[in-house]
């Protein structure tokens, strides 16, 4: 190589042969008889490579040489890692509330940023968590409100790697560089499903004005009455038709790996007409680091039916009771109580609840 200086007072180049002892870390150069570090010192400086080494490629390639002790034919598969392919589960739900069901298709959205494109691929998808140090894992984090109401213990066809699933895409696909495509893997229509409402209280307080309660749907994934598949973690869109016909979007949540037979409670959003709003409408120190709460859970509805809330009161640790309710309540967990309260048709309905409390 060549080594060509400007001088910068005068313009004059000065070239020099030079030869590449090392890279790492910085390249070091031997030039005639002494050793120099090749540093950017802001001086006008270029290199002239006199020719190109034969096993240099423009772009990263692959080389294999095969030992045969004879000549012929011989099948080859070539099996590798790359960061650049990836694919997510998206799936859209269409809600009938005449007749409280839903219709879900699940699609794969595969990308690819390898710097290549995969022509009529046969493509297998393997779904699950499995550990990657290079990446993050976006599911390992917890969302406030869970989707998962109850895992399912039951086992269907599909194929299992290990402690993961796979999802075979059933046509050969092409995925060019730089590309996004969703391919179907999941169509199931008339699944039987809830709409509800939910409030949680996160510990015995008051707020100050009344909140929105969680618009919360619920539908299982069993093979008797469900989507009869297990669920590759992703985004679960919800639509419902207006009174044109055309689906219109009402909200999303994420979803986890979920095992066949489970039942999913998901959150669309914040219900408009239902407001709930918690107060405490006495608290007694009964000495001994013993209190007496009493609250009220003040449920309004607008809407021209009907509406059952499910009121969760948290915070109660293990060592909470509750001496008094006007309904009676069920006790989650040892830090949750939850009361199935319907309010009328526009209407308005109380829930008190005395807790005894030491802390």
């Amino acid at each position: 190589m060549t080594i060509v200086r400007v001088t910068p007072g005068t313009g004059a180049e000065t070239r020099e042969k030079a030869l590449v002892l090392a890279t790492n870390g910085g390249v070091v150069l031997k030039i005639g008889e002494r050793i120099e570090v090749l540093r950017d010192d802001g001086l006008p400086v270029r290199v002239i490579f006199d020719k190109v080494p034969d096993n240099l490629r423009a772009r990263p390639t692959l080389s294999v040489t095969v030992n045969s002790a004879h000549g012929g034919t011989r099948p080859a598969t070539l099996s590798y890692l790359t960061p650049g392919l990836g694919w997510r589960a998206d799936y859209v739900a269409l809600f009938s509330e005449a007749d409280s069901k839903i219709d879900v298709q699940g699609w794969v959205t595969l990308t690819n940023s390898s710097g290549t494109t995969y022509d009529d691929a046969k493509t297998l998808l393997v779904a699950g968590s499995p550990s990657n140090l290079s990446g993050n894992n976006s599911w390992a984090v917890r969302r406030p409100r869970p989707t998962l109401a109850e895992a399912g213990t039951e086992s269907g066809t599909r194929e299992r790697l290990g402690d993961f699933y796979l999802y075979p895409i059933t046509e050969r696909t092409t995925i060019a560089n730089l590309q996004t495509k969703q391919v179907s893997f999941l169509d199931v229509h008339g699944v039987p499903a809830e709409h509800g409402y939910e409030y949680r209280n996160v510990w015995l307080g008051t707020s100050e004005t009344p909140q929105s309660a969680k618009s919360v749907y619920r539908f299982s994934t069993s093979a008797k009455a469900g989507l009869g598949d297990q669920l590759p973690a992703g985004i679960l869109r919800f639509y419902m038709r207006d009174k044109r016909g055309d689906p219109q979007f009402i909200g999303e949540n994420q979803i986890d790996h979920t095992p066949m037979g489970s039942i999913i409670s998901l959150s669309t959003g914040d219900a408009f007409d239902v407001k709930v709003q918690p107060t405490v409408l006495k608290r007694t120190s009964l000495g001994d680091f013993a209190w007496r709460t009493e609250m009220r859970y003040s449920l309004t509805n607008a809407l021209p039916k009907s509406v059952q809330v499910a009121v969760l009161q948290g915070g109660l640790w293990g060592d909470t009771t509750i001496s008094a309710e006007s309904q009676k309540s069920t006790r989650r967990s040892a830090d949750v109580a939850e009361w199935l309260v319907t309010v009328p048709a526009n209407g308005k309905i109380d829930l008190t609840a005395t807790f005894m409390t030491r802390y």
